[in-house]
C-alpha cells in the first residue's frame, strides 16, 4: 500500500527532496482545486559551476588575498582597530565569494523543486514559492546538451548595475550571490537535466 500524500508531503519538507514523489508531495498542496500538474524537476546538484565563475573565481581569490596580505602587514606594523574591523568584513565578503555562496548554490539545488502545470512555473522549497504565469514567452533559454535552463525575464524594465536592475541580476545569476543582501533573484530553472520534458511541459502548457 503507497505512503498516504499528507506524509510525503511532512517528510518532502524535512528533508531534501530525493525522489519524484517527494517533489510532487511538495508542488500538489500548493496547486488550485482544477490546476493540473504537467512536471516536476529539481537543478543538477552535481553541476555548480557556470559562466560566470570565469571572472568569479580569480576576482575572489585575488581579492581575499589581497585582504589577507593588509591584515597581516596590518599585523605585524600595527592597524587602529576600525580599520581591522573593516578588513574582516572585507575578508568574510571575500570567504563568501570563494566558498560560501557555493554552499549557498548547493543548498538551494538539494532543496528547490521546479514544477509547471497548466497555468504557472513555480520553484519551491516547501517553505516559500515562487511563480510566474506560464504562459510569459518572455524568457532566454540556454541549452548545453546536458543541461536545460530557463530565465523568466523579470527585471527588464531595471537597466542598472545596481542591486535591483537586470544588468545586476544576470550578472550574478545562479552564482550563490543572487539574493543575498538585497540582491533580487530572477525566476528561473537551473541545470534541469530533463530538459526534454521541460520543454515538453511547457509547449503543452502554452498551447492549452
Amino acid at each position: 500500500m503507497g505512503e498516504p500524500t499528507a506524509e510525503r508531503t511532512r517528510r518532502a519538507r524535512r528533508a531534501r527532496p530525493r525522489s519524484d514523489d517527494d517533489r510532487r508531495a511538495l508542488v500538489e498542496p500548493l496547486l488550485a482545486p482544477d490546476e493540473q500538474l504537467l512536471w516536476v524537476g529539481y537543478s543538477d546538484p552535481r553541476k555548480m559551476f557556470g559562466s560566470h565563475d570565469r571572472w568569479l573565481v580569480p576576482l575572489s581569490i585575488l581579492f581575499t588575498g589581497f585582504v589577507v596580505a593588509v591584515l597581516v602587514r596590518g599585523a605585524v606594523e600595527g592597524i587602529p582597530l576600525p580599520a581591522a574591523v573593516v578588513l574582516l568584513v572585507f575578508l568574510l565578503i571575500g570567504a563568501h565569494g570563494m566558498v560560501g555562496r557555493f554552499l549557498v548554490k548547493r543548498h538551494r539545488k538539494r532543496t528547490e523543486v521546479y514544477a509547471v502545470t497548466d497555468r504557472r512555473a513555480l520553484v519551491t522549497d516547501g517553505r516559500h514559492t515562487r511563480d510566474v504565469d506560464v504562459r510569459r514567452t518572455d524568457r532566454m533559454v540556454d541549452d548545453s546538451g546536458d543541461h536545460l535552463s530557463i530565465e523568466w525575464n523579470e527585471t527588464g524594465d531595471l537597466d542598472t548595475l545596481f542591486l535591483g536592475g537586470s544588468s545586476a541580476v544576470r550578472q550574478y545569476a545562479n552564482t550563490g550571490l543572487d539574493g543575498i543582501l538585497g540582491m533580487r533573484r530572477d525566476f528561473a530553472f537551473y541545470d534541469v537535466t530533463d530538459g526534454d520534458g521541460l520543454a515538453f511541459a511547457l509547449e503543452q502548457a502554452v498551447d492549452r
